[in-house]
């Protein structure tokens, strides 16, 4: 028992603790990836916000168009001023905000606050195709997660520069370090890791510390329920279980219900909710050894849908299962208080008439017919009815299989001579 309680223990605890851990790691995935999208959205806003500032400040510093001063692509003008060798505003930003700040004439960085190993500000190159493509050309701001400047990844923001005319004359960008952003984002993310580490650590504990508690009452209902694998159906739960209140007392309930939904499952047909053949077998047998007991007489009809293939060919098997139901629920009404009905098979049905003589059979049998020929059984647009052939026989055997022999024969006579009858 000791070896068998520590086996459940640790099954639950994989099943509790198992899909916790996934749950923490996923978890951790989205929150991070989450968390992540957020810090890349707010760098872009700040990226946007300094390139509309910077635009601005210059508008603002040097009044008029950019221009090319004696042809040469190394002294662009604005307005009156050099900007070229007048770098002032985009140190301070820099110095304010560590943000890299570039001015490009055109497709030629003229003015930047990078610098190479040695030092020196790295103008005079160009930016890459992707950008210049999108922004020079496209003439629409544009973000970037990772540009390579000098084998160095940026986040980076790139605005087109326009004159006054709306003439697309270079482009501004305003960039961060992408390690500088990363480390930005680890530093964010990790007390939320510690955060879900802790919590699961913590949760793991009291799950250990609660199912050990609990693990002889999951024993006693892993008992009852391997009564039920055994087939024994009335068995009985213990009902401290039952009047537990906790989850403990609904899983024992659920153990209940699934012993009675057993039942229902192995006596019952799904379709028809009548009896099922070996349920209906069984009952009469008990039917044959009351009635040899009591020396009471009993009788036994076998009934078949007449010409129910072709239903099924002519409107498909959802009208034949249609059918079958209404003819089931024909059926249950007719022989309640009298006996009981199974699904024989297919279209097939056997009816049980407990305590009862031929004639009074009989007289359900006609009855029951003439229900069944009054039926309307509604298919989409179509009316569909049907008729049956039964085949009655009262008891006059101990032998099953004779008794059901002498039924199956009677029905097959009907079916030969016209169907839609009672043979008896």
């Amino acid at each position: 028992m000791r070896e068998n309680k520590g086996k459940i223990l640790y099954v639950l605890l994989a099943i509790n603790i198992i899909p916790l851990f996934l749950f923490g790691v996923i978890s951790l995935i989205f929150g991070s990836h989450h968390l992540s999208t957020i810090m890349h959205q707010q760098v872009e806003s700040e990226l946007e916000f300094a390139s509309q500032n910077l635009i601005t400040t210059l508008d603002l510093l040097y009044p008029g168009d950019y221009r090319l001063r004696y042809e040469k692509a190394t002294m662009v003008y604005k307005g009156n001023k050099d900007v070229t060798t007048d770098t002032t505003a985009f140190d301070q930003v820099k110095a304010n905000t560590g943000m890299e700040i570039t001015l490009f004439y055109k497709d030629t960085r003229i003015a930047t606050t990078i610098e190479d190993q040695e030092g020196k500000r790295i103008v005079g190159s160009s930016a890459p195709a992707e950008v210049l493509k999108e922004v020079l050309e496209g003439g629409k701001p544009k973000f970037y997660e990772k540009v390579m400047i000098f084998n160095t990844p940026y986040f980076s923001y790139y605005t087109p520069l326009k004159n006054a005319d709306g003439t697309v004359i270079g482009m501004l960008f305003v960039g961060k370090h992408t390690k500088e952003v990363e480390a930005s984002i680890q530093k964010a993310v990790m007390p939320l890791v510690l955060g879900i580490i802790t919590l699961i650590i913590v949760i793991a504990i009291f799950i250990s510390l609660y199912l050990k508690r609990f693990v002889n009452d999951l024993l006693e209902i892993r008992s009852f329920l391997g009564q039920i694998a055994k087939g024994n159906l009335d068995t009985n739960i213990s009902q401290r279980l039952l009047n537990r209140k906790d989850e403990l007392g609904e899983i024992s309930h659920s153990a209940q219900d699934m012993q009675h939904a057993l039942h229902v499952l192995i006596e019952q047909d799904a379709l028809t909710t009548l009896l099922n053949r070996r349920s209906g077998n069984k009952k009469l047998q008990q039917v044959m050894s009351k009635s040899a007991k009591d020396n009471t007489p009993y009788c036994v009809a076998i009934g078949d849908i007449d010409f129910f293939k072709k239903v099924n060919d002519t409107y498909g098997h959802d009208c034949g299962d249609l059918i079958l139901k209404n003819v089931a629920a024909q059926l249950k009404q007719i022989m309640h208080g009298h006996g009981f009905a199974a699904r024989w098979g297919g279209e097939e049905f056997l009816l049980v008439f407990e305590k009862t003589e031929e004639e009074q059979a009989y007289r359900l049998l006609e009855t029951l017919l003439g229900k069944i020929r009054e039926m309307e059984s509604e298919y989409g647009e179509k009316i569909i009815k049907v008729t049956m052939t039964f085949g009655l026989t009262q008891s006059n055997t101990n032998n099953l299989t004779e008794l059901l022999c002498i039924a199956d024969n009677k029905l097959y006579f009907g079916k030969e001579n016209g169907r839609n009858r009672i043979i008896r």
